[in-house]
C-alpha cells in the first residue's frame, strides 16, 4: 500500500448473481446476472459477521464465512495482518441452487478486501485468487467481471475472455425449493465420455457463444444441448429434462440446467410469464415446488458502491 493513500474506514461491494455452462460449455462459460449479493467489509479488533436474506441462519459467523476467508487471501497476498473483520452481508441469490451465491461471497470478499487494504491486485489476479478458493472459474469471472465469459485453466493459470452480453434477452430462472451441493453434482459425473459425446459438446459450446454474441437466436436452442453433465445430473434433479422442455415449447429460445443446478434458466425474446409458469408446472409433476422470476443479463460485475448513510 502507498504511504500517502489511506485506507477507506469501510467497503460495500455489489456482485452480480451468475450462470454457468450455458448448457454444452462445462465449467467453461458463464453469464453474469441481474440481480445481487451485497458485501459490506470494515477492519475491526475483533471479527463480526451479520447476514441478512439468503442464508440467514444457515452460513456461519467466523472464519468458515466465504467472504471471510477471501479476505483473508488477499491480506495474505500482501502480507496484511488483519486482527478482525466486521462484515454485513446482505443476500439475494438463493443457496446451493446453481446461480453462483458461493461465487458471489468469495468474489465479493476479496474485491472488498483489495479496496479495504488498498492492496492493488488487478482484477486478473482476484480471478486466479477466486478461482483457487472456488476450484473451477465459470461463475466467479462473471461474478467479476460482469456480462458473457469463456474461461480455461492451463498449468493452475486461468484465461478468460470477456465479451458484452447481449441486449434485450430475457432470462427466466425457475428455482426449484431443495438444494444440491456443487460437491454432489460434480461427484455424480463419470470420470470420462464417449468421443462422440466430447465433439458434441465441443461444437455446441462454441456454437452457444457465438449464438449469444451475435444474436441468432433461431440457433440456440439447439446449440444449448448437452452430453457431458445435464443426463448424469438428472437423478438429482427430479423434471430437469421436462422443465427445459417445457421452457422451449412455450416459446424460449433454448433452456439449460444452471450450473450445477438445481435451478433452470430459459432465453426469450421477452417476458412472456408462460414460459416461466410452464416451468414452474413442469416441476410440480414431479412432486416439486419451485418459484420462477424473470431477469436480464448484467455486463457489470462487482462493483464497489456507496456505503448506505443514517438519515
Amino acid at each position: 500500500m502507498s504511504p500517502t493513500m489511506s485506507r477507506p474506514d469501510s467497503v460495500v461491494v455489489e456482485v452480480p448473481a451468475t450462470t454457468a455452462n450455458l448448457g454444452p460449455g462445462f465449467d467453461c462459460l458463464g453469464l453474469a446476472l441481474d440481480f445481487h449479493n451485497i458485501v459490506e467489509l470494515e477492519l475491526s479488533a475483533v471479527t463480526e459477521v451479520e447476514i441478512t436474506g439468503e442464508g440467514h441462519g444457515q452460513l456461519p459467523l467466523g472464519p468458515g464465512n466465504l467472504v471471510l476467508r477471501a479476505a483473508e487471501q488477499v491480506a495474505n497476498e500482501v502480507g496484511v495482518q488483519v486482527p478482525g473483520w466486521r462484515l454485513d452481508q446482505h443476500n439475494d441469490i438463493p443457496l446451493a441452487r446453481g446461480l453462483g451465491s458461493s461465487s458471489a461471497a468469495i468474489v465479493g470478499g476479496l474485491v472488498a478486501a483489495n479496496e479495504l487494504l488498498q492492496a492493488g491486485l488487478d482484477k486478473d489476479r482476484l480471478l486466479q485468487l477466486a478461482a483457487q478458493i472456488e476450484g473451477h472459474p465459470d461463475n466467479v469471472a462473471p461474478a467479476l467481471y460482469g456480462g458473457l465469459t469463456a474461461c480455461a485453466v492451463d498449468e493452475d493459470e486461468v484465461f478468460c475472455i470477456r465479451l458484452n452480453a447481449p441486449e434485450g434477452l430475457a432470462i427466466g430462472v425457475a428455482i426449484p425449493n431443495f438444494e444440491v451441493s456443487t460437491e454432489e453434482a460434480r461427484a455424480i459425473l463419470p470420470e470420462q465420455v464417449p468421443f462422440d459425446d466430447a465433439v458434441f459438446n465441443t461444437t455446441r459450446a462454441v456454437c452457444t457463444m457465438a449464438a449469444l454474441v451475435g444474436r441468432k437466436w433461431e440457433v440456440l436452442g439447439a446449440m444449448m444441448d448437452d452430453r457431458l453433465h445435464q443426463p448424469y445430473r438428472m437423478p438429482l434433479i427430479p423434471g430437469m429434462a421436462e422443465v427445459i422442455e417445457a421452457a422451449r415449447e412455450a416459446g424460449a429460445y433454448g433452456a439449460a440446467l444452471s450450473g450445477s443446478g438445481p435451478s433452470v434458466v430459459a432465453f426469450a425474446q421477452e417476458k412472456n410469464n408462460e414460459i416461466i409458469e410452464a416451468m414452474v408446472q413442469a416441476f410440480r409433476r414431479f412432486n416439486v415446488e419451485a418459484v420462477a422470476f424473470w431477469t436480464c443479463a448484467s455486463n457489470e460485475g462487482a462493483v464497489i458502491a456507496e456505503p448506505e448513510t443514517e438519515q
